[in-house]
């Protein structure tokens, strides 16, 4: 058995709609991905809300998804020449 999605709207303001296109575009992501990550991000709150995995706290902190890759290679990077 499928379970059916109920689909709700919410009306913003002009304003509210840029401050979150400008959210999500700092994140590489639609209006649409941003909510919905926004929106599993305080779900997951309720489950655990004292610790973020370090990606998830630079997403947290609005840096984007290619910044944390290159901060992730540069890592990856420093711990190969470390084991060098």
């Amino acid at each position: 058995m499928r379970a059916s999605r109920l689909a709700r709207k919410i009306e913003l303001s002009d304003e509210q709609y840029r401050i979150i296109e400008r959210a999500a575009a700092t994140r590489s992501q639609t209006p649409d991905a941003f909510l919905a990550q926004l929106i599993e991000e305080l779900r997951d709150r309720h489950t655990d809300p004292r610790y973020y995995e370090t990606d998830d706290w630079l997403r947290h902190l609005g840096v984007s998804e290619e910044v944390i890759a290159e901060v992730n290679r540069e890592l990856a990077d420093e711990a190969a020449d470390a084991d060098a």
